[in-house]
């Protein structure tokens, strides 16, 4: 995503031209825009491009950004995302893919080194840190001078999701239907995900990549299961999360593929 960061990081410079309260004004509207998962990125950046040139000339001309959005700044960006292709579906893998590898191994490796089941204790950790994660774009809008009703009720459902009702479900399970899954299950999920992994990169060559670092993590796994209780499996498990936590921010670019 290098090329990514440059478009954002040359965008962020424009914005410095931009002065006064006008400056957080604009920041809010280009922060709104660029959490719009449904959309093209690329497309994201190239439209706040064009709009920091429309905006730093009108600054120049003494008219004031707030008049450019008129009373409602979200209104105004929404118009500008709804003329903005949707995100490709490789773009979406490239980055919540990590984030669903990550969270099944936040929770199968550390039962290789102890060879025990998976159990309920095991899944609510990284389900609370994927919850987490996902529910950040819910929080669009929060730096608007006005708030529309749909952005504080996502901001308030989001933080009832993942307070109060994720760790009550857990509880309630816990005593009522304790959750445990054998390790020849465990053995058989592993070999899924990477056999998954290895068709992700088959299927979408431009990250391929990402699918074929996973399906290590995942062939890494495997061999620790099989293998008895010992020093190695301890260090297989410690080096499988490591390796799973790095993962988590590998997001390849879009021309490192495979050749055909």
């Amino acid at each position: 995503m290098k090329k990514l960061n440059q478009l954002r990081a040359a965008n962020d410079q424009q914005l410095k031209k931009i002065h006064g309260t006008d400056y957080n004004y604009t920041e809010s509207v280009i922060v709104y825009l660029r959490s719009k998962l449904s959309k093209d990125p690329y497309a994201i950046e190239e439209a706040i491009s064009d709009l920091l040139a429309t905006l730093i000339d009108a600054q120049k001309s003494g008219h004031r950004v707030a008049s450019f959005f008129s009373d409602d700044p979200q209104k105004a960006a929404d118009l500008i995302l709804k003329e903005l292709p949707h995100v490709p579906v490789w773009s979406l893998l490239n980055q919540y893919w990590p984030v669903l590898m990550f969270f099944f191994a936040a929770s199968i490796f550390p039962t290789i080194s102890q060879k025990s089941q998976l159990n309920l204790i095991s899944v609510v950790g990284p389900t609370v840190f994927v919850l987490a994660f996902v529910n950040i774009p819910f929080a669009r809008g929060v730096t608007f001078n006005k708030l529309s009703r749909k952005t504080a009720y996502s901001v308030v459902f989001g933080f009832i999701l993942i307070l109060i009702v994720l760790p009550a479900i857990g509880y309630l399970l816990a005593r009522t239907s304790p959750f445990s899954v054998s390790r020849s299950s465990l053995m058989l999920f592993c070999v899924s995900l990477f056999v998954l992994n290895l068709i992700g990169a088959l299927g979408f060559r431009k990250i391929a990549y990402l699918f074929l670092a996973w399906a290590c993590v995942w062939l890494l796994a495997f061999i620790g299961m099989m293998l008895i209780t010992s020093a190695l499996t301890v260090g297989i498990a410690i080096a499988g999360m490591i390796i799973a936590t790095l993962l988590l921010f590998y997001h390849p670019e879009p021309k490192l593929q495979l050749p055909v």
